[in-house]
């Protein structure tokens, strides 16, 4: 991730495990956390957006941006669980727990 410039940073790793940057694509204000969901998708937390940037990594030179939920206040970090595939983000305050559908 890239905080200062609301970006994340795509790199690849070469066969000595030197890293050659990529990509870079925008996403939301002050990214804090990113996760990957599988080899070709990766979810960053925008603190000040007070969104998730969902993006498409399949084509590492070519990353775009999905789409981008909005979770609540100041969310901070974000974790995969379940074999239904849920994502848990946590936000700032008590009380801001939301119910999705699978994120498949």
């Amino acid at each position: 991730m890239n905080t200062p410039d609301n970006r994340l940073e795509v790199f690849k790793v070469d066969a000595t495990g030197g890293l050659t940057r990529a990509a870079t694509v925008a996403v939301g204000m002050e990214p804090v956390a990113v996760a990957a969901r599988s080899d070709t998708e990766v979810w960053v937390v925008n603190h000040l957006s007070d969104s998730v940037t969902v993006v498409d990594i399949s084509q590492p030179i070519h990353p775009f941006v999905k789409r981008t939920l909005l979770v609540g206040d100041e969310p901070r970090d974000i974790v995969f669980a379940g074999s239904a595939g849920r994502a848990f983000i946590t936000t700032a305050h008590r009380g801001q727990q939301r119910m999705n559908a699978s994120i498949a």
